[in-house]
This record gives C-alpha cells, sequence and structure tokens, in this order.
C-alpha cells in the first residue's frame, strides 16, 4: 500500500510539473518555472527514495534526499516571493 502512495505522489508531481509547464508556456513568468522545477525535483526526490528502498541500496541517501528538500524549498519560497 506505501508503494501505491509514493507512486500516486510521482504521478501527481509529474502532473503538476505539466501544469507549470503549461502555465509557464502561457504567461511566460518566472515563477511558473521555479514551480516546474520544484515539482520536478520532488518527484525526482520521491523516486530515489523509492528506489532505495525497492532496491536496497547499502549507500545512504539521506544527503540527497535531504539535499533536495532544500533546494524544493528555496524554489517555493522564490516563485512565491517573485509573484
Amino acid at each position: 500500500m506505501e508503494v501505491v502512495l509514493e507512486l500516486l505522489f510521482i504521478a501527481l508531481a509529474l502532473t503538476l510539473v505539466g501544469v507549470s509547464y503549461l502555465a509557464y508556456k502561457k504567461s511566460h513568468l518566472r515563477a511558473a518555472l521555479y514551480f516546474l522545477l520544484a515539482f520536478l525535483l520532488l518527484a525526482i526526490k520521491k523516486v530515489v527514495e523509492l528506489s532505495k528502498d525497492a532496491l536496497r541500496v547499502q549507500r545512504d541517501v539521506s544527503a540527497i534526499v535531504d539535499a533536495l528538500e532544500v533546494v524544493v524549498m528555496i524554489l517555493f519560497l522564490l516563485a512565491l516571493w517573485k509573484r
């Protein structure tokens, strides 16, 4: 059940990437581009977490995941601030 939720999260994040892309294409607002990048990084973060669990990767990927979270938060802040 947990894997299904994670896959739904990835699908939702990729859908939001598509919506953000359409918004950027229509308006050329930089904020939409920041949202696009943030949602894309969220999807990548979840794929890294899911692959770590599925493949039982021995390496500690928590540093990568934490860095992605920080970058996503910065992009959300920039998107809201630049409006």
